[in-house]
């Protein structure tokens, strides 16, 4: 198993020379052909638009996250700055990495989309320092958890032949199936036991844990957890599964354990013809997550004389032969004497440069000031505030 650290909109190709890590040991060489091939397996411009192709390589889009194919995961981080990195100066570029990948998990803690207590900077210097590790350390703690606190068991459904008529006999079944063996029934009954939907889940999960992880103490951890769990039915796993899943005061642990089980997978994409080139992408849209980043710091730090703080308010603009268009600006905050506050987010670093804001964006920002009877209007950009 082996890393790759690389930045939004960065460019790799074929027989470039990258910095790999091994664990914690870095080592320069070159990128082989069958990593760049198993990327373009996945190249979907629609559904998964994380890269653009280009000549014997890729070009990472403005998506943040971690992509495993083979032996390989990739680390795409954000950059904001406009510095320029020596990739020959590897402790240069080692330092830069590290300060990106904090800021990518700190947003992703702030956004709820990354439940790590656990992680500090003693903590990261520990373990293999991947994003994918961390998402399969918190699922094997929860699940652990699950299994001391004693696992759950529901009713279901369950039709079969038996030897005994214990249960309700299906009538029409049991002609079809037993009109040679005489001794058996066809019934249907309740059983109460831990093979339901929420443990069907979590297994499919565990069976795939040891083939994404990069740090050897948590495959040994993955296997461990298998022993311990109990053996259930397999389930072919839908996003259509997970809406139907609910959870009531009994299965209310269960809610994160499921949450990191449906990230794991329905971002999983086995390899049925090898089975050596399975495959899973973890990613963000960084406009998105900074936006939704924004706005949770604000409403957190939010002031008694702030009223209200929205997030993507739709608002009917105009409308005329059946075709309507809707005002939602980023972030919306109301206040009792300032009045409205419009904010629109942009993942990007103007370097104080005022040229750079597009006149598109002062079009709409107008917009927003006299539809929403805005007082301010911001500009939130990545890690700078510019008032329109």
């Amino acid at each position: 198993m082996k890393t790759l650290k690389v930045f939004e909109h960065q460019n790799i190709s074929v027989d470039q020379v990258l910095t790999f890590y091994y664990g914690k040991q870095p080592k320069r060489e070159k990128l082989e052909s069958k990593y760049i091939d198993a990327l373009w397996k996945l190249y979907d411009e629609k559904k998964r638009p994380f890269f653009k192709l280009t000549r014997n390589g890729v070009c990472f889009t403005e998506y943040v996250g971690v992509v495993k194919t083979l032996n390989l995961t990739i680390e795409i981080l954000p950059k904001a700055d406009n510095r320029k990195i020596d990739f020959e100066d590897m402790q240069a570029v080692k330092n830069e990495e590290n300060k990106w990948q904090s800021i990518l998990i700190d947003m992703l803690k702030v956004c709820h989309l990354i439940e790590t207590p656990s992680i500090s900077d003693a903590h990261l210097k520990t373990r293999s320092n991947s994003i994918l590790d961390l998402y399969i350390e918190r699922f094997i703690n929860e699940v652990n958890f699950l299994i001391r606190q004693g696992l759950i068991k529901r009713y279901r459904k369950v039709e079969k032949n038996s030897n005994a008529l214990k249960g309700k006999l299906l009538i029409g079944k049991h002609i079809q199936r037993n009109l040679v063996h005489k001794e058996r029934f066809y019934i249907a009954q309740t059983q109460y036991d831990k093979n339901h939907v929420l443990h069907k889940i979590i297994s499919k999960a565990i069976c795939i844990l040891p083939g994404l992880c990069n740090s050897q103490s948590l495959i040994s951890e993955c296997y461990a957890l298998k022993l311990n769990f109990p053996e259930v039915d397999d389930i072919k796993i839908t996003e259509n599964l997970f809406e139907r899943t609910s959870f009531d005061r009994k299965s209310a642990p269960y809610q994160i354990a499921i949450q990191i089980a449906k990230m794991l997978l329905l971002n999983y994409r086995p390899e049925l013809s090898t089975g050596t080139n399975n495959s899973i992408a973890i990613l963000f849209n960084m406009n998105q997550l900074w936006e939704e980043y924004i706005y949770r710091v604000l409403y957190k730090a939010k002031p008694k004389t702030v009223l209200a703080i929205y997030n993507q308010k739709s608002t009917r603009f105009w409308e005329a032969m059946g075709t309507k268009r809707n005002l939602k600006p980023d972030i919306v905050i109301e206040t009792k004497d300032s009045g409205n506050i419009v904010l629109d987010t942009k993942w990007k670093n103007i370097n104080n440069d005022v040229s750079k804001i597009s006149m598109d964006d002062l079009r709409q920002m107008y917009a927003y000031h006299h539809f929403y009877e805005a007082k301010k209007c911001f500009f939130a950009f990545s890690g700078k505030y510019r008032t329109s």
